[in-house]
């Protein structure tokens, strides 16, 4: 899995892509025909650190790569994701495993 890189894919991605959430996170979804491709990220305007940003995000890509990673790859289609974590406290990461359980059957509901 491939990361979501192009300020093009990007925009288009949040222009006419999908959305799907569990609090604190939220995944942008469209269909892709090449590869999966995914992003994440964190605002900027609630974790004003750089320090915090950049951990939250690894901590994302961990459950990308443990739980949707899994999932995507036995799925036909391919997709261009971006997971946004929108909480505004500093997430554990027994908290992000669950929701990301929870986002992942939402978003196989909306399939």
């Amino acid at each position: 899995m491939k990361r979501l890189k192009g300020k093009k894919q990007i925009e288009q991605l949040f222009v006419s892509g999908v959305s799907v959430n569990a609090f604190p996170l939220r995944m942008v979804y469209l269909e892709n025909p090449y590869e999966h491709l995914v992003g994440v990220s964190v605002s900027k305007k609630h974790f004003k650190n750089a320090v915090d940003r950049n951990r939250i995000k690894r901590l994302l890509r961990v459950g990308v790569e443990k739980q949707l990673s899994n999932k995507l790859n036995k799925m036909e289609s391919k997709y261009c994701l971006m997971v946004l974590y929108v909480g505004k406290e500093m997430p554990e990461s027994a908290q992000l495993k669950e929701q990301f359980e929870f986002l992942i059957k939402r978003f196989h509901k909306k399939q």
